[in-house]
């Protein structure tokens, strides 16, 4: 019996640091995640803060539950947000019991959608079109969006409640700090930032930093507010959440009356549902990357699709994957889906029983956490392979900028086309090289590649009297190509090598049959007369 009792003591010793590793983080992620909650609702969704809250709580568990990415962390999103406030603000005013029950709606709607893209694959295979340029420079971008969005709170300015946010906005609300800012909370972000960067330096510590650079900027605005007073200082706080109830279940409003404004916002639920699901597949496929393992692109849609369809029954704003959130869980390194839960649930405690203690924390502390997690994902490893390559830095540098100059849905949209021209491209210039009499063709050969592959041909033909063309690495040749290839070797110019066996040497049988059919049209022609 002692001998068990030891046992099991060893045991869970050896499992104390892993666990009390995995609480720091998930309660780094719930601090973290609590000002984003309640900026988002208020300033941008205009709902109460409990509707982000609650987001960060249920959207957060169920997509640790539904997501078998280790890196996955869902919750509330600020372009989702944003996307929330401006499809709404025509139909009601915010804040308002009508208003919230559209934004319910509007939230189930986009679930729904995202449920059609999971059951129709071909669908959900669309969103896999974005390039890794595409998703670089999208990532680049939003660590730059959100050192902007923190400016002003950082400064202890006034929110901008802006929608979009322009490269100008953030230029002018950087004068604005240097101006007219309140100098106790650049003092006191500054202390977050710099706590914050000297844990980091220490190994051991580094999962305490963030929690350290916000109780250096908690306890140095404590001080300053005690010595000075809260109204000398005017540094602004998280505030008071102790409304805030473990379970507030909800309706969406669907009723007779309420049918010609539903129907008005279904074009923006497509819109809020696309938005969601691109970001999420996006960061799915590149922090699972960075993490070293692989979670199918539908498993995040189904994820995303069922969670967006509880939320609104549980008072919550729309939930999808969050790229400094993903980031800071993969910095941290603990890529674990129970990390992640531990998050939601640490938070829900919080807000349940430490309400007084997280009023105090100052805004801009958090918003210095928030610039510092922006700044981590501006990584010179990951932009300079696509800056060595000329169409993958074109690519990079669009995506990159559609986040500073559009909102961040126009900004997907534009990577989605960069994404599909960038594969374009690539098919309709294949790798075309000639020695001697030889050209050999590596790459598609079909209608769009047609006019690349013919311009090089034909200079080849006025050096040489006969080639040799070698398609033995061609991946693809579609009819149009097939002909060519045919009047090619109709000419008597050419001859073929494909050095392919089984099943690829259909391309020469077909290319043969291409042949036989010109001929016999010909002599189909030139008996017709006769008749």
């Amino acid at each position: 019996m002692r001998a068990l009792a030891l046992r099991w003591g060893s045991l869970v010793r050896s499992h104390v640091p892993g666990v009390n590793t995995h609480l720091i983080v998930g309660l780094t992620l719930a601090l973290v995640t609590l000002p984003q909650a309640v900026a988002f609702s208020v300033t941008l969704a205009g709902v109460p803060p409990h509707f982000g809250i609650y987001a960060a709580i249920w959207g957060v568990l169920f997509c640790a539950l539904l997501n078998p990415s280790p890196v996955f962390h869902g919750g509330p999103n600020t372009a989702m947000s944003a996307a929330v406030g401006v499809i709404l603000l025509p139909i009601a005013p915010p804040f308002g019991a009508e208003y919230m029950g559209f934004a319910l709606t509007l939230g189930l709607m986009a679930g729904l959608i995202q449920l059609l893209f999971w059951a129709v694959r071909p669908l959900g295979r669309m969103l896999d079109l974005m390039s890794e340029p595409v998703i670089n420079g999208m990532i680049c971008g939003i660590g730059l969006f959100l050192i902007f969005k923190s400016l002003t709170t950082f400064g202890g300015l006034p929110l901008n409640t802006e929608v979009e946010w322009p490269l100008w906005i953030a230029w002018q609300s950087f004068l604005a700090v240097l101006e007219i800012g309140n100098p106790y909370a650049i003092e006191i972000g500054l202390i977050t930032l710099a706590t914050c960067v000297v844990v980091q330096q220490f190994e051991r510590l580094k999962s305490w930093a963030i929690l350290a650079g916000i109780a250096a900027g908690t306890l140095y605005s404590e001080w300053l507010n005690r010595r000075y007073g809260l109204g000398a200082t005017l540094v602004e706080q998280i505030g008071n959440l102790a409304a805030i109830r473990p379970f507030l279940p909800s309706v969406p409003t669907f009723t007779q009356q309420s049918m010609h404004d539903i129907v008005a916002i279904v074009p923006g639920a497509v819109t809020l549902a696309l938005l969601g699901l691109f970001q999420t597949v996006a960061a799915m496929r590149r922090m699972t990357r960075k993490a070293g393992g692989f979670t199918d692109s539908r498993s995040a849609i189904f994820s995303d699709a069922v969670t967006n369809c509880a939320l609104p029954f549980l008072s919550s704003l729309p939930s999808c994957a969050s790229f400094n959130r993903m980031w800071l869980v993969h910095k941290l390194g603990i890529h674990s889906r129970i990390t992640i839960a531990a998050s939601a649930v640490l938070l829900l405690l919080l807000v349940l029983f430490f309400a007084p203690v997280i009023a105090v924390i100052p805004m801009p502390a958090m918003a210095a956490i928030i610039m510092l997690l922006g700044a981590n994902m501006l990584k010179w490893e990951d932009i300079r392979p696509h800056v060595t390559n000329r169409r993958e830095a074109v690519v990079f540098i669009g995506a990159f900028l559609s986040v500073l100059f559009l909102d961040l849905f126009g900004a997907v949209l534009v990577g989605c086309l960069l994404a599909i021209g960038y594969s374009k491209w690539e098919q309709a210039h294949p790798s075309i090289t000639l020695s001697g009499n030889l050209l050999k063709i590596r790459g598609n050969i079909y209608y769009g590649s047609l006019p690349v592959i013919e311009k090089i041909y034909h200079q080849a033909l006025a050096r040489n009297e006969r080639l040799v063309i070698d398609f033995t690495q061609a991946y693809y040749i579609d009819p149009e190509g097939l002909r060519w290839l045919a009047a090619a070797k109709s000419a008597g110019r050419a001859s073929f090598i494909d050095r392919r066996c089984g099943r690829d040497r259909r391309a020469n049988q077909m290319i043969s049959a291409a042949i036989a059919q010109q001929r016999r049209a010909k002599r189909d022609r030139r008996q017709k007369p006769q008749l």
